[in-house]
């Protein structure tokens, strides 16, 4: 189902200087009033806003349905598999994440950033560095981790009000710093300072943070800000919920925003939320609702001591491309531990559709392993990663299967399990 709704809206440059103007007649010549609307202006955009539509994403209804997703109902074309270079001083850790772009495939876990060729998979250089020295960070940012428009890897500093960001030969290209609210604590009250946990570059002159709503009663949900302004706009927080920290406790996830490009357009979700928004200096606007439970909107503060089921799918992943939004969600169990499914909405045919299982989405392709898709690039292709450990399973578990496909991906036999993963990449349908 998709609903309409209409904005017709241009916001240019030459306002700023009208409202000048009118501030110059009016006599309120203040450098302060300068500095803030020239402020403003180097972080708009002079883009004309077109009619959006809202799309609902069922995804109850999709893991209801018998009907699983298949790889090429998404993909255009054949699939290229990367088989990551293997040596012991490069091994990647858990949960390994790829990121690609025409040239190079980068690998990331919560500390480390590898850079490898696209075409071989040979081994580059590592980007930054994990390590308390003043070039070393702290650990790779989830949220929002590969700029591909600037080809730099968001990461977290010591210092928790400092992000710094690697370029792709290794070093630092910048370092950005918040300005939380600092407040007096009152654990007893359940009062903390604001906690900015992530951030996102809105342009090539501002950025946003994302204010940690821990506690159901922060004021700011984004900040708008840059070196000169710590507080540019600010877009509220109005999701409050009731929260005792010794009632409750604190539950810690690895990101509690994704935020993700298309074509220089930003994306915003929050987990515990059931919209996606896009994100420009003047408003957040909805452009996706997950459907997905029915106390889709619960904190994970209230459901940290909760007994029995959670009800609801949670989000543990979510990016999209052209005409896809893709997700990978936990089934509702208790104490957030239910089986992981892989899915995908798709615009063009207003459908949503769940893998068969947690390895990813069937591949009907070449019959080979399943496609557990992480990200998706600029030039609308889609990146997958298969571990070695499972490769090798296949292979020994598939061995009629294995039979028929190209000798490149027989060549994948020989695999062990604690090798580097292979990466895989396809043209997405547009």
């Amino acid at each position: 189902m998709k609903i309409n709704k209409f904005r017709q809206t241009e916001n240019r440059l030459s306002t700023f200087a009208n409202w000048i103007q009118s501030f110059y007649s009016l006599g309120t010549q203040t450098s302060a009033i300068l500095f803030f609307l020239v402020t403003i202006a180097s972080c708009s955009t002079n883009k004309t806003e077109q009619q959006t539509e809202i799309y609902n994403v069922e995804i109850i209804d999709a893991f209801n349905k018998e009907d699983k997703a298949q790889l090429s109902e998404i993909v255009d074309g054949n699939i290229e598999y990367v088989r990551l270079e293997t040596k012991k001083e490069i091994l990647l850790g858990n949960s390994p994440r790829v990121f690609t772009n025409e040239s190079y495939i980068i690998a990331v876990t919560h500390r480390q950033a590898y850079l490898f060729d696209r075409k071989t998979g040979k081994f580059i250089r590592e980007i930054g560095h994990y390590g308390k020295d003043p070039d070393g960070y702290r650990n790779i940012l989830k949220a929002f981790t590969f700029d591909e428009k600037r080809n730099q890897v968001y990461t977290k500093s010591w210092d928790s009000k400092i992000y710094a960001t690697y370029t792709l030969d290794g070093t630092v290209a910048n370092e950005i710093t918040v300005q939380p609210i600092e407040r007096e604590e009152d654990m007893a009250n359940n009062i903390f300072s604001e906690i900015i946990t992530s951030i996102v570059p809105l342009n090539d002159t501002c950025h946003i943070g994302y204010v940690w709503n821990l506690n159901g009663k922060e004021e700011a949900k984004l900040i708008v800000f840059n070196n000169n302004n710590p507080r540019i706009k600010v877009f509220p927080q109005y999701k409050r919920f009731d929260y005792d920290i010794n009632r409750d406790g604190i539950s810690v996830f690895d990101w509690n925003a994704k935020f993700y490009f298309l074509q220089d357009q930003l994306h915003f979700f929050e987990r515990f939320t059931d919209t996606v928004f896009t994100v420009s200096m003047e408003k957040l606007e909805p452009e996706f609702v997950l459907h997905r439970g029915e106390t889709e909107e619960a904190s994970a503060s209230n459901l940290t001591g909760q007994k029995g089921d959670v009800p609801y799918f949670l989000i543990d992943d979510l990016f999209g491309a052209g005409r896809f939004l893709f997700f990978k969600i936990r089934q509702p169990h208790e104490k957030f531990n239910g089986d992981s499914s892989y899915g995908f909405y798709d615009k063009a045919t207003n459908t949503t559709k769940l893998s068969e299982n947690n390895l990813g989405i069937k591949n009907d392709v070449n019959g080979f392993l399943p496609f557990p898709f992480k990200s998706v690039n600029q030039n609308n292709e889609v990146a997958g990663l298969l571990e070695a450990f499972e490769v090798k399973l296949w292979f020994e578990t598939n061995p009629e299967a294995a039979g028929k496909l190209p000798d490149k991906l027989k060549a994948f036999s020989t695999m062990e399990e604690s090798d580097n993963p292979v990466v895989m990449i396809a043209k997405l349908k547009d």
